[in-house]
This record gives C-alpha cells, structure tokens and sequence, in this order.
C-alpha cells in the first residue's frame, strides 16, 4: 500500500493521467481545488478521509482501490475496477463461515495520519460492512462532510469520545454509546477525548 504521502500522490495522478483529465477538469468534477489537488498529488499534504472518498468516487471506484496492496497479508478487499458509488444489484447473502484472525484483517491507515482503519468483515462482497477505527484526539473526518451510498450506518464508539454531526445535528457520543443514521445524510467527525479512540462502524451496503 502507499506508505508516504508521496506515493498515495503517484497513484492519484497516474489514475487521472490514464483518464486524460487535466487538474482543471478534475478539480470541477471533485469539487476541489486545482491547488489542493495538486498538493495531494506532489505528496505535500495530508487529503482526509472525505477528500480521498471524492477522488475515488470520480475514478470509479472505492477508496481501497488507492491501497491496492492491503496491508500485506491479503489484498483482496473484494472491490473490484469500476464499482459504482451507488450499487444497483444486491450482493447474495454468504452462506460460508468466515473467520477473520486479529493479525489477518486488512487495513488502510492514511500517510500522515493518525487515523487507521480495520476491516473486521473478510472483504466487501457482502451486504455488510464492519470497520474498526482507531484514532487520536484532534483527528476528524475532513473539512467537508461524507455522503455513503443510501443504505443505514451505525457508529459504536468502543473507547474514548467522539463528536459526530448528522445533518444539521450534532451529537457527542462516550464510551458505549451508539448511534444509527441513513448513510446518504452529510455526516462528519471528530475524535475529541482520548490517549486512544477506539470506534467501530457498521454500514449496509459496502461503500466505504
């Protein structure tokens, strides 16, 4: 996977190169902007986890797809070249047993950053989707809010506290406290105590 800031930047221009867009263009599609675009790419700064969804949302696909090599033990998120940001068939229900070990799991954890998430699902072919967040104080989900495809989201925070604004409304939520929302709402947030905060999310369909 991109372990510097500077290779996460390679794989975003190489994917807008092959796709012939121009920063410009690109910038109009994302939403942001030509300079912020080009700090990511050059590896000058650090893109939240919102801003990276807007990226991979105009490639086609999920933001797993810009960790290709998982975290060495097993890259096959499930995702394939090409998803679509709102899934129009359901995946079937798995009928298998599927074990995830602790040093198994496949993780993303952003250069630069202080946020690593967890798939504690085997992959994202299922109608579920389980991630376990760890982050530290002060860290948050990006300048702008997160849109997931329609579907629900639960938030669990397993430790520490975290601040998470659904809509209009914003909601501060402890050490065992749970909260469920449509996904397709503008939501964002924000780790506010804690040496470690420990969250788990639980979204249907994947779209992460």
């Amino acid at each position: 996977m991109p372990t510097t800031l500077i290779d996460l930047g390679k794989r975003i221009r190489a994917e807008r190169q092959k796709r012939q867009l121009t920063l410009e263009k690109f910038s109009k599609k994302t939403g942001l902007s030509k300079s912020f675009l080009s700090q990511i790419e050059r590896g000058n700064t650090e893109p939240s986890i919102t801003s990276l969804k807007k990226i991979a949302a105009e490639f086609g696909y999920s933001v797993v797809n810009l960790f290709p090599n998982g975290n060495g033990n097993d890259s096959n998120w499930g995702y394939q070249e090409g998803i679509t940001a709102h899934p129009v068939t359901k995946t079937a229900y798995r009928n298998e047993v599927s074990v995830v070990r602790a040093d198994r799991r496949k993780r993303l954890a952003l250069p630069g950053s202080n946020v690593v998430y967890d798939l504690l699902t085997p992959d994202m072919r299922r109608q579920l989707e389980v991630m376990y967040m760890q982050v530290k104080a002060g860290e948050n989900s990006g300048d702008e809010p997160m849109l997931d495809s329609p579907g629900e989201k639960m938030c669990f925070v397993v430790k520490g506290k975290l601040e998470l604004c659904v809509g209009k409304d914003v909601y501060q939520l402890s050490e065992g406290d749970t909260i469920n929302y449509p996904a397709h709402v503008e939501h964002s947030w924000r780790a506010l105590e804690g040496e470690s905060i420990e969250v788990i999310w639980i979204l249907t369909p994947p779209s992460f």
